[in-house]
Order: C-alpha cells, then structure tokens, then sequence
C-alpha cells in the first residue's frame, strides 16, 4: 500500500511539475518573432476553416439531394403526386445551395474566404508558396502554386475542397447531378457533373399556335440522359393575357416526370435518364399556357 502511494506521488509530482513548465512555455515559443506568429496563424486558419467548409458544403448539398430524391421516389415507386413535395425541397434547396449572398452555402463561402485571407495577409503570398524553409510549400501545387496574391490563392485552395466533396457528393448520390438538374441547381455544381446529354427542344407549329410539334422518336444512346428544353420563340401562346409567364410543360418518360416553365429557354431543363440498358420507354408532353392545351406522345428509344 505504502508502495502504490509513492508511486501515485510521483506521479502527481510530475504531472504539476511538467503543467508548470508547459505553463510557463519553452523559451523559443515565448520569443516567437513575428514571421512564425504569421505563419502559425495562417496555417491554422487554413486548416480549421478548410475543414469546417468542406463539412457545411458536404452536409448542405447531401441534404438539398435527399430532399430532392424523396420526391422523386415517390412519384417513382407510389405514382403519388409529388408537386408540393418538389416545390418544398427545391425552396430549401435554394435557400441552403443558391448563388444569393444570404444563402447557407454563400455565408460559409465568404466565412471561409474572409477569415483565412485575414489570417494569412501577415504572411503574405511570397512565404505563403515558398518551398525553403519556413514557406508553407503551396508553391508545390499544380492548381494554386502560381497564385499572384493571398486572396488568389484562398480562393484556390477552396476550389480544390469543393472538387472533393462534389466528388464524395457524385459517389454517394448517384442522382445528385440529375437532381440538382432539374431542381435548377445545376450550373452551380459544375464538379458534380451530368453524363452525356441528348438534347431535345419542344416547339410548337408557330408562335401562339399552341399546337405543339411531335418530335418522333427521341434515340438516347446507352449511358446518355435526355435533356428537354422548351423553345422560348413558338410555344408560349399567353401574350396579352396576364404576365405572359404562365406556360409549363409537363414531360413524362416511363416513370420520371418533370416540368420546365416559361420563360423557356436553354437554362430551363428537364433530366431523364441515365439510360443504361436496351430498352422502348414512353414519353408524354403536356403543354399549359391559358387558353392553350395541347399533347403529343411517343418512344425513346435506347438501342
């Protein structure tokens, strides 16, 4: 018993004793000059918020495609309608993912900029991509190591995390791009990217006709998706009744269904697919536009 107590004692004893010497600091940590100063505080800003936006991105766009796919799902599996279901997640997903500046992503962009810049303007861009002793090597970097100044250089660096989590994000979700697609979302998640797309543009027989054109059979090869857009000269047929912004079209293939609504044009899309297998699919397209109701039906087929 004596023996434990001396040994719990000692150690005790050397627990303060190495407090007091971490207290009171080692003497070169005490006399840091102002170039360490500036480089730890870089260094560490780097590092915490790199970490902490690649977390927010990560958890935002997952959250965003979860949404997005429970409604997709269940039109999918249930043939429920899912109208309400999309307009909630796509508004959560623009107030979490949209290029405004008060939205969830573009406050941890400017966070993460704003912060690590400061922190790192003491060091300045010269030790910042020096690869002597005391630089933090990011001279080595193929994408950033000829950046011109500290905010070029941030900005960077926090393209390359969003490569990775785009990346993680198109592993784990599949759908993501699709999704984000067609949730409007898409242009801003260029490294999340769609596959190959056939592209088919719906049109009516003449401006105001509402009358719309067959498109035939729509041929997707195997590993494509269809993008549906709507021709912003011929099929809206509302002018001189209310906003003349009231059209959409209804695009149902197999299983999937989307809308695309005026004003029509190339960044108002409709996904389908990816087509991955031979296969006859149904398609249906259902104009709305007031006074103007129109259908027209066929195959895509996926030789």
């Amino acid at each position: 018993m004596k023996r434990f107590q001396f040994r719990v004692g000692i150690a005790l004893g050397a627990a303060i004793l190495i407090s007091g010497i971490a207290a009171m600091g080692s003497p070169r940590s005490a006399h840091a000059s102002p170039a360490f100063d500036a480089a730890k505080s870089c260094r560490k800003q780097l590092t915490v918020q790199g970490r902490n936006y690649y977390k927010k991105r990560l958890t935002h766009i997952l959250n965003c495609v979860d949404k997005l796919l429970k409604c997709e799902i269940l039109f999918e599996v249930d043939s429920i309608n899912v109208n309400n279901c999309r307009a909630a997640a796509r508004d959560s997903c623009n107030a979490r993912l949209g290029s405004q500046a008060d939205s969830a992503l573009s406050k941890a962009i400017a966070l993460f900029d704003t912060k690590t810049a400061t922190a790192c303007l003491a060091l300045d861009i010269g030790p910042m991509l020096s690869t002597s002793a005391g630089g933090l090597w990011f001279g080595n970097d193929g994408s950033c190591g000829t950046s011109a100044d500290v905010p070029t250089l941030v900005q960077c660096v926090r393209d390359e995390v969003e490569d990775l989590v785009d990346g993680v994000v198109a592993q784990v979700k599949p759908r993501a791009a699709l999704l984000l697609g067609n949730a409007g979302l898409g242009d801003e998640f260029p490294n999340i990217p769609l596959p190959p797309a056939t592209d088919v543009v719906i049109s009516a027989t003449a401006a105001g006709s509402g009358v719309l054109v067959n498109p035939g059979t729509i041929n997707v090869p195997q590993g494509n998706v269809l993008r549906i857009t709507g021709d912003s000269t011929t099929l809206p047929c509302s002018t001189g009744m209310g906003n003349g912004n009231n059209g959409k079209l209804t695009i149902t293939v197999g299983s999937q269904e989307q809308q695309i609504t005026e004003p029509y044009g190339p960044s108002e899309v409709a996904l389908f697919g990816p087509y991955t297998a031979t296969a006859t699919i149904p398609y249906l397209i259902d104009l709305k536009d007031q006074g103007c109701m129109d259908q027209t039906s066929g195959d895509v087929s996926v030789p």
